[in-house]
């Protein structure tokens, strides 16, 4: 990032002091420029990413705003927007422009920001190149929207983990399967120090290349450490959730306004793991004798009412015991037949019948955080009496264990995309502990 080059577009009079701040700390140059002389100049060319400061009222400058967001539909750049309030310009923007708003925030938040919009430097060159070439190919309409999102999947799958790591004793499986070129959803495995690692998985809502480039955005949300003065700090699952709903909410996004989201912190040491989730299915613990629990932690889904409580849960992990996070896709692919002209129900579903019927006998609340004692939806020797919820894919995983789980999902998503299904996007985390 130190040959990254930031434009700072003044459409007001002085430039935040936050901003410089933020600037300086993530290590990049900057110039600033007056929105007349960047436009005279065309000073865009050089920039990694654009920030732009807006005056309260923007009705005096509407013309030169249109005209700055008309050039950079050509050249695309990731954009934040500074407002007094936070609040959107009153224009209709380039599809093509990434734009996200803010308010003058302190120092640590823009520095986030700016990070994540500098990042998004590469892909949009990729997807720009593929759009010119499309262009003097004189592809039609439909081909060249292909060719972008073949473009715009290769560019999402560089954000995704090569290879999960090994962390000791514990070991990582993923299972992702999008159903188009491009997929809202976004997971990562990352180390956070000597004995933490931070496990996130998200689905953003929408479609497309729009939720595709949210979910670069959502990773960098989702990484769980703050940095300050040389000092770090180890940010709780129900913190990073609660701080990525409040960005989302103050960024106002329209195409894609919401996001389902699990992360967790796991200490390699202890094996304890700390799990938070919004508006995401229950994550699945099965423990080394083959029962099956659902890890409930209220939170509705990121992204759409301020003030949004998360609640993070604790689960000691012991050796031969896993966990698995996954997205709402595996609905549609789990979904049994009618039982005795009753309508299907879906896996989420079925844990959420089956964990009322077997609701958790003591549960202690410690402040914000959770820690409950789990009672199986399903096991080994215990078998639901309810034929209306009972899964037989939950029964895979208890009785023949996560990697005969995972290939019979693999398997069954080969199988009804072949026959034309409608299916969603697919993933799956498996974190496993050897004994």
């Amino acid at each position: 990032m130190s040959h990254a080059h930031v434009q700072v577009i003044l459409a007001d009079d002085a430039v935040p002091e936050a901003l410089r701040a933020a600037l300086t700390q993530i290590g990049v140059s900057a110039s600033f420029w007056r929105l007349g002389e960047a436009l005279q100049h065309d000073a865009t060319k050089s920039a990694d990413a654009i920030v732009l400061v807006t005056p309260t009222d923007t009705s005096g400058i509407a013309r030169p705003l249109r005209l700055l967001f008309d050039r950079l539909a050509e050249r695309p750049r990731a954009m934040l927007v500074l407002t007094a309030d936070g609040g959107r310009l009153p224009l209709e923007l380039p599809a093509a422009v990434p734009v996200t708003y803010g308010r003058r925030h302190a120092e640590s938040d823009l520095a986030t920001r700016l990070a994540v919009l500098l990042e998004m430097r590469p892909a949009l060159d990729t997807l720009h190149r593929g759009l010119l070439a499309t262009r003097r190919s004189g592809q039609n309409t439909t081909r060249r929207y292909i060719g972008q999102l073949r473009l715009a999947g290769q560019v999402q799958r560089q954000f995704l983990p090569e290879a999960l790591p090994v962390f000791g004793r514990v070991t990582c499986d993923v299972l992702f399967r999008p159903v188009d070129y491009v997929s809202g959803d976004i997971y990562d495995v990352h180390r956070l120090d000597e004995d933490h690692v931070g496990i996130a998985l998200a689905d953003a809502s929408g479609h497309g290349i729009p939720a595709a480039l949210l979910t670069v955005y959502i990773k960098r949300a989702l990484r769980g450490k703050e940095i300050e003065h040389g000092r770090y700090r180890i940010l709780a699952p129900d913190e990073v959730l609660t701080r990525l709903n409040e960005d989302l909410v103050d960024a106002q996004l329209t195409e894609c306004p919401f996001v389902a989201a699990v992360y967790a912190v796991l200490n390699t040491r202890t094996l304890e793991l700390s799990l938070a989730r919004g508006g995401a299915p229950f994550p699945l613990l099965r423990t080394a004798d083959g029962e099956v629990h659902a890890i409930e932690s209220p939170g509705g889904v990121v992204g759409v009412a301020p003030g949004e409580s998360f609640v993070a849960r604790q689960v000691q992990l012991e050796p031969g015991d896993s966990v698995l996070i996954y997205t709402d896709g595996i609905e549609r692919l789990l979904a049994p037949q009618p039982v005795h002209g009753q309508p299907p129900v879906g896996l989420t579903r079925a844990v959420e019948r089956l964990t009322g019927v077997r609701r958790r006998a003591h549960e202690q609340d410690d402040g914000d955080v959770a820690t409950a004692t789990l009672e199986p939806v399903v096991s080994t020797l215990a078998c639901p009496a309810d034929p209306a919820t009972d899964n037989p894919w939950l029964r895979t995983l208890s009785r023949c264990g996560v990697d005969a789980a995972l290939r019979q999902l693999d398997r069954r998503q080969r199988t009804l995309r072949r026959m034309g299904c409608p299916l969603d996007d697919l993933t799956v985390l498996a974190l496993r502990v050897t004994h």
